[in-house]
């Protein structure tokens, strides 16, 4: 293709984008333009051996000098008119053609008209465009974006180089597909570029739906808290009253004071974890490690909070008074070992109704609402509270009174933690008199997770993820075990 042939292609480039609304140009539209317009620079810097040399005419130089003024104010007034600018201060200024062609290229970027991809955008349009590209590469990552924003369709296709390049066009770097990989990741090893913003926006969406999703159990049945510090902070139990007393005619009221008792210590702590997308997962296109390892990371976070929790109950602490969570001097173990059944289930509901409140004597009659099991026990406990008769009975017209009486939750932490085999298992009370408590800073029970400037010497992209949360055994009355056996 020789030099009037490129130019050609340019205007029929333009001409078909105006033709259909004055529309943006495409991705793929704007690209062929300027690989175009590297060829044409590279021609006239060289000479088009395939352009014809017009003849030379026996005319003097101030005829060839007028004729060439005037080719220039004719090709500049009619490039200008396409565009809808005022060709005169270009003519007057001495413009050449490829000086105004090369402005004309760049106040359409700057105005982003046409835009890159072909997006039509507003006085923020760095922030449209981020969000919609955050959202194309979601979709193309595979996560369900519920209302994408406009543009993220056709974003979705570029690779992430294409979309490094897109964002510096942006940002106002004109010459960005001409850029070498390496060059392209220099550019945005900060955490202010626009494509790192994209990628990290992107990472924390693919986070936090991982840490939504994470198959866990405890939050069923814990009680939630909050602290606004890291300091040690003590709680207490409130304790019975004094009985109401007898009043005789005119007689005077005695004073009384609830009896209390101190209670647990609840405390927060930071967990975090630090990880990062290479150079070659950049250059390589690898979009399955935005996919793949912030969606790990977030579950890890998660199932962290769910081992502790377990590990909190199955490991029989010492709790505040000195003794472990589960003793007899608490009276919240179950005297027959067994699996779940009609019998020990009566044992377990009784031990919670008969607690009684701290300082006194006045029964709790705690309720029994969940069943804590391994997953070993999950189908035996599923059978017993969804038979309408007891199946221990030969007698099929025995009801089973803890039929649908429970919520049965059972996670595989309780069959790492059965000691010598056992299949231990527990009851609990409902969540307001749960047994255990997740406290969470300010009551953030999402991770927190930070792209940061990567240390020098090494290339690629750097995230911080940590969390402030304590488990604390808050009470030991609300909470039944069974040794199994």
């Amino acid at each position: 293709m020789n030099l009037l042939q490129m130019l050609a292609r340019q205007k029929a480039i333009v001409d078909a984008a105006k033709a259909e609304g004055n529309r943006a140009l495409s991705v793929e539209e704007k690209r062929e333009f300027d690989e175009l317009q590297s060829k044409i620079d590279a021609l006239r810097a060289q000479g088009d051996p395939n352009e014809p040399t017009p003849a030379p005419t026996p005319v003097d130089n101030s005829e060839r000098a007028l004729a060439a003024e005037r080719q220039r104010a004719l090709e500049i007034t009619s490039l200008c008119r396409d565009f809808g600018l005022n060709a005169e201060d270009y003519i007057k200024d001495g413009h050449t053609i490829d000086q105004v062609r090369q402005f004309i290229l760049e106040k359409q970027i700057k105005d982003r008209a046409p835009q890159p991809s072909g997006i039509q955008m507003g006085k923020d349009e760095r922030d449209k465009f981020r969000d919609a590209a955050a959202d194309g590469l979601a979709l193309r990552v595979g996560m369900n974006v519920e209302k994408p924003n406009d543009g993220a369709g056709e974003l979705r296709n570029l690779s992430l180089r294409e979309l490094a390049k897109e964002s510096l066009i942006i940002e106002g770097v004109n010459n960005a597909y001409r850029l070498s990989d390496d060059e392209l990741l220099r550019q945005h090893l900060t955490p202010t570029s626009l494509f790192t913003n994209i990628i990290d926006q992107t990472a924390r969406n693919v986070f936090q739906q991982a840490y939504t999703d994470a198959a866990t159990t405890y939050q069923h049945w814990t009680r939630r808290g909050t602290l606004t510090d890291f300091r040690p902070t003590k709680t207490y139990q409130v304790g019975t009253a004094g009985e109401l007393l007898l009043v005789s005619e005119n007689g005077e009221l005695k004073h009384d004071d609830p009896n209390g008792v101190e209670g647990p210590t609840r405390q927060l702590l930071t967990y975090g974890r630090q990880f990062s997308m290479s150079r070659q997962a950049f250059i390589n296109d690898d979009v399955s490690f935005i996919e793949t390892r912030p969606a790990l990371y977030a579950q890890s976070a998660r199932l962290g909070i769910n081992r502790l929790v377990y590990q909190t109950l199955a490991k029989n602490p010492a709790i505040w008074d000195g003794k472990t969570l589960f003793h007899a001097d608490h009276k919240n173990v179950m005297a027959t070992g067994g699996a779940p059944s009609v019998d020990t289930l009566s044992q377990a509901r009784q031990l919670l109704r008969k607690q009684t409140a701290a300082g006194g004597d006045v029964k709790l009659n705690i309720p029994a609402r969940f069943m804590l099991v391994p997953t070993s026990l999950e189908t035996k406990a599923g059978q017993l509270i969804g038979s309408t008769v007891d199946p221990s009975q030969a007698n099929p017209n025995i009801p089973n009174p803890f039929y649908n009486q429970f919520t049965i939750v059972s996670d595989a932490e309780l069959d790492d933690a059965s000691v010598n085999g056992e299949l231990e298992w527990y009851v609990t009370s409902d969540i307001l008199r749960s047994p255990i408590q997740v406290d969470f800073l300010n009551g953030k029970d999402m991770p927190t997770i930070v792209m940061k400037q990567a240390p020098a010497g090494q290339l690629g992209f750097l995230w911080d993820i940590y969390m402030d949360y304590g488990v604390t055994v808050v009470d030991y009355q609300t909470v039944v075990k069974n040794n199994g056996k």
